[in-house]
């Protein structure tokens, strides 16, 4: 689990348009495959045997994705990942994933929102990774969300014969000390989401009837929420136009740049304003380098990791970020005691 939230990292980082910037990481389109290269300390912490990485990377080459296509009536099918290779005197291990794989991939990651990767990359197991990923996939839902201990297991991997009596009958005892208490520990000492859970038995009335379903409820924990992405859900609530009116001119009457290109990059247009002195002038330059030889122009991800790096040498020149002027009533959002 911890190798595929490593490739949903991947998919963040080639939707915000960014490039992998080490010699360690790797992305590579290849044909009909993506090429992906990681330290094997990405995925193991410790405690960690080449046997365990074989053993673990054969299960996923082996674990099948189905594609059917209804129009074309085509029917494929590939692992999760393809061709892995550990290269055992540089520590590190590379792998492909199929194109039509990658491409539904980076679907599923457009809806990671609330499941912040930083954090359930560093859960110590696999069941409190699923637990992170399920209360944050139901936390958006409004109505109460029920599991039976069948699909409970089911998803965790666990074996339908585990934690059973001799009679057959399970024993929810040893899955609540062993499984669900562990998980919900390590969501509470780190993670901006836990929960706590409530057990439904056959006859509610009585307290030794048979427990049929199991109901988990999220629970926020902001003092683990991720600071970046407090500012990221913020600027999320607010329209582009919170742009000083110059700049998002100049953005989209000079630059080009439609609002549907804008709007998911709020967050580098607000730090460019509020810590790149001369803000139109540097747009103004990215402007005259933005057309190249043949003709062609560079677009927005080209402007968007460029005023990046201004961002950054900007920082470490400056002490504190510049005082905006916004138009609006939206303006004591974005002043700049508001980030200190």
């Amino acid at each position: 689990m911890r190798l595929i939230l490593r490739i949903l990292e991947f998919c963040q980082v080639e939707l915000k348009g960014l490039k992998i910037k080490d010699n360690l990481r790797q992305l590579e389109y290849q044909n009909d495959d993506v090429l992906i290269k990681i330290p094997v300390s990405d995925v193991y912490f410790s405690d960690f045997s080449l046997k365990t990485i074989r053993a673990d990377l054969k299960d996923l080459r082996e674990r099948t994705i189905e594609f059917y296509e209804y129009e074309t009536k085509i029917w494929s099918t590939c692992g999760i990942i393809e061709k892995p290779h550990v290269l055992e005197r540089t520590g590190l291990m590379e792998f492909k994933v199929d194109l039509q794989f990658w491409k539904v991939l980076l679907n599923v990651t457009h809806g990671i929102r609330i499941c912040e990767l930083s954090k359930a990359l560093m859960l110590p197991t696999v069941y409190s990774m699923w637990f992170y990923i399920y209360i944050s996939e139901i936390s958006e839902k409004p109505d109460p969300q029920y599991i039976t201990i069948e699909h409970l297991k089911e998803r965790l991997g666990i074996a339908a014969e585990d934690y059973k009596r001799k009679n057959g009958k399970d024993r929810i005892d040893h899955l609540e000390e062993r499984v669900i208490k562990p998980a919900q520990k390590a969501l509470n000492e780190s993670c901006p989401l836990t929960f706590k859970y409530e057990k439904v038995r056959e006859n509610p009335n009585c307290k030794c009837s048979p427990v049929k379903l199991f109901r988990f409820i999220p629970v926020k924990q902001p003092q683990h929420r991720d600071q970046k992405l407090e500012k990221k859900a913020l600027l999320a609530k607010t329209s582009v136009s919170f742009l000083n009116p110059q700049v998002y001119d100049y953005l989209t009457k000079n630059m080009g740049f439609c609002l549907t290109e804008l709007q998911p990059n709020k967050e580098t247009l607000d730090d460019a304003i509020r810590y790149i002195p001369n803000i139109l002038d540097k747009l103004c330059s990215l402007q005259g380098r933005r057309r190249q030889r043949d003709g062609t122009v560079k677009g927005i991800g080209w402007v968007i990791n460029a005023l990046k790096s201004e961002i950054e040498i900007a920082k470490k020149e400056q002490k504190a970020p510049n005082v905006l002027v916004c138009p609006g009533n939206v303006a004591d959002l974005f002043k700049a005691e508001k980030y200190k």
